[in-house]
């Protein structure tokens, strides 16, 4: 039980402390050399989702840590990337602090998102 209370603790206080608090301005536009913890968790997240090759799999990423949502046919039919992207297999704190940061500038928003769509693993 203690071990438990112990882990979970400790996942509080990671995430309370482990990120950046993105202070995001209206003129603001994405440039990755700008953020490069978030740069970071997205190459290593694509690398673990290389093998999946469905043309939604941009998507699915970018639904779940900006507004941790999936659709259900994507859960149906494309279980195993939901999962990779859900369950904590990669860290993401710092991309999904960004999000968070940008809602209130849309154009930063979409430039975020179209650099996430364009990622390409070599």
């Amino acid at each position: 039980m203690n071990t438990i209370v112990f882990l979970y603790l400790f996942t509080i206080i990671r995430t309370m402390n482990g990120y950046k608090i993105y202070d995001i301005k209206d003129a603001d536009r994405f440039n990755p050399y700008n953020y490069p913890e978030v740069s970071d968790e997205l190459d290593r997240l694509f690398s673990a989702a290389y093998l999946f090759t469905t043309p939604e799999k941009e998507s699915i990423i970018i639904s779940y840590l900006k507004d941790h949502s999936l659709h259900s046919h994507w859960l149906r039919e494309h279980k195993e990337l939901c999962d990779l992207v859900t369950h904590g297999n990669c860290e993401t704190g710092h991309i999904e602090a960004l999000f968070e940061a940008c809602k209130g500038n849309r154009q930063f928003l979409h430039s975020y998102e179209e650099y996430i769509r364009n990622i390409e693993v070599e």
